[in-house]
């Protein structure tokens, strides 16, 4: 508990030096373009969010609270925008250097299940942002509805920030000052919750995936019970449009046992097994696809079916 005081006490002493050297800039055009260059960083590479240097501007000078949200969701947004285009450029393998490969896999399993979407919920929660601003160019999500839920979110976020430093006023500006140490340590165990989050729902679904090469024998059964397997090999715009996840429920529907993944050049690479029936309707709607997908060529090779197939996965 001492080290704990002691900590918060250094962390209070620091933040009121950095806060009064921001306070002098936050009259002047080079607090608002300090602003504007953080929210930007982060949202492609900076490690530390502009909310520390949003509130303190914003306590430095209330009422251009809301403009300093303008300018930090301005920022943030357009270093989203930078972001996609640097996941877009460099694509998987720089996502798995910068991130590795857990936290990229909990990042895909989160496109796969809310779509472009998936930005908004980073853009207001501790999970960091850059980590989906380069997945979404990495998976190719549509840039449009990606735009759309950044400044959503973004704009949100510092907003809400803003509009209590504007309302409260001088109470919450005490507040601030008085509580330095212990905001930042909450701050810093939020910032390092946000990380292990992105990455702890992938190590579960990995162990989950997990499973038994068949044995010959269970291989023959299944050829005689009319069994079929094929893998599929997906190409067009079909990755960061939920694809996975559809497939998932019309493989359950169908009653169709395998997986999907996606590859790194930009494909989804599928497996399925079933009766004739049963797959040849699968593969109806592995060529059409969910609606903001494009389908343009399906490669299908047969393969040994095994009989061993239990439902159906999304795979990294």
């Amino acid at each position: 508990m001492d080290f704990l005081r002691e900590l918060a006490g250094s962390a209070r002493d620091f933040l009121h030096e950095l806060l009064a050297w921001v306070q002098g800039f936050a009259a002047t055009p080079y607090g608002t373009w300090a602003l504007f260059a953080v929210a930007f960083a982060e949202s492609s590479f900076f490690p530390i969010p502009p909310d520390v240097l949003l509130i303190a501007l914003c306590v430095g000078d209330p009422e251009r609270s809301l403009w300093f949200a303008l300018v930090c969701s301005l920022g943030s947004v357009l270093g989203g925008a930078a972001g996609y285009g640097i996941g877009l450029v460099g694509g998987r393998p720089l996502l798995l250097r910068l991130f590795g490969r857990h936290r990229v896999e909990s990042v895909a399993s989160y496109f796969d299940r809310y779509n472009a979407w998936a930005v908004g919920i980073a853009g207001l929660t501790p999970i960091p942002y850059k980590v989906f601003t380069i997945s979404g160019g990495a998976f190719k999500i549509n840039f449009r509805v990606f735009l759309i839920a950044s400044v959503a979110s973004r704009s949100l976020r510092f907003f809400v920030i803003a509009a209590l430093m504007w309302w409260f006023g001088e109470p919450i500006q005490g507040f601030i000052e008085n509580n330095l140490g212990w905001l930042t340590l909450a701050f810093v165990v939020l910032l390092a919750g946000g990380f292990w989050l992105a990455g702890h729902g992938a190590r579960r679904g990995s162990r989950q995936g997990e499973a038994e090469a068949p044995s010959e024998g269970e291989e023959d059964a299944a050829m005689a019970n009319g069994q079929r397997r094929k893998s599929y090999r997906l190409v067009g715009r079909v990755q960061g449009v939920g694809f996975r996840a559809f497939l998932r429920r019309e493989a359950q529907r169908l009653g169709v046992a395998g997986w999907a993944r996606n590859a790194a050049d930009g494909a989804v690479e599928v497996e399925a097994e079933g009766d004739i029936d049963t797959l040849d309707a699968f593969e109806a709607v592995l060529r059409q696809g969910p609606p903001a997908s494009r389908v343009e060529r399906v490669d299908a090779c047969e393969l040994p079916a095994d009989g061993s197939g239990v439902g159906f996965e999304i795979r990294f």
